[in-house]
């Protein structure tokens, strides 16, 4: 959607930029983002498999919370390699969703993160940020940096981060009902739950992040 491009393009503003997506509705999003955000970049409607670009074209590749929601992550990092100049990087960040806890928690909370868990892995990789150096050392990549990061909020941070997640868990609800054991009434006391928690005193929430890079 362009998140990602604005902020390199920013922060890098001399650096080419180039992004992809199989869907175009993630295109047309993310070319206003990106207008908006005052950065030039090409953006093209690819399969992650089969990338329109030719060998050996990119001094570095970028790719975060992705990995995750496709069958294949091994094949997506093998075409990622053959865009690397030989002895560039790649960056690919990814998380555990197993990782996530509250203080304090509640039993709804408990059961919403575990719904949360049962449903990214009924569609793609749960435990993405885990796998993914293994995933990188299959593709063909070296020098691998798993770049396992604990991430914690409280205090001011915990505001955001809090009505973040559960926007984002809530977004997904229908899909969240599958989970065993899951019922609305348990679901949607935990999303309050998680809403509450920057109220409470000493409250924290985090969960583990891979920031793994390689070297092709």
């Amino acid at each position: 959607m362009g998140a990602v491009l604005a902020v390199l393009g920013q922060e890098f503003p001399d650096v080419r930029l180039s992004g992809a997506d199989i869907e175009e509705r993630q295109l047309e999003f993310a070319r206003g983002h990106l207008q908006r955000a005052g950065v030039d970049a090409t953006l093209v409607q690819a399969d992650a498999l089969a990338l329109p670009f030719g060998d050996e074209s990119f001094d570095h590749v970028w790719m975060m919370w992705f990995l995750e929601h496709i069958g294949d992550p091994t094949a997506a990092l093998r075409e990622a390699r053959r865009l690397l100049v030989p002895g560039r990087r790649i960056t690919a960040i990814e998380v555990d969703y197993s990782t996530a806890h509250a203080e304090p928690s509640t039993s709804a909370i408990e059961a919403l993160f575990r719904a949360m868990v049962h449903s990214m892995a009924a569609s793609g990789w749960s435990d993405a940020g885990t796998r993914l150096p293994g995933w990188l050392t299959e593709a063909g990549f070296c020098e691998i940096d798993e770049g396992e990061r604990p991430y914690w909020w409280e205090e001011d941070d915990l505001g955001t981060q809090a009505l973040y997640a559960a926007d984002v868990i809530e977004s997904a609800f229908d899909s969240l009902a599958d989970a065993p054991g899951a019922t609305e009434a348990k679901l949607r006391t935990g999303l309050a739950d998680l809403r509450r928690l920057p109220n409470l005193p000493g409250a924290g929430l985090g969960w583990m992040v891979h920031k793994s890079t390689a070297v092709r």
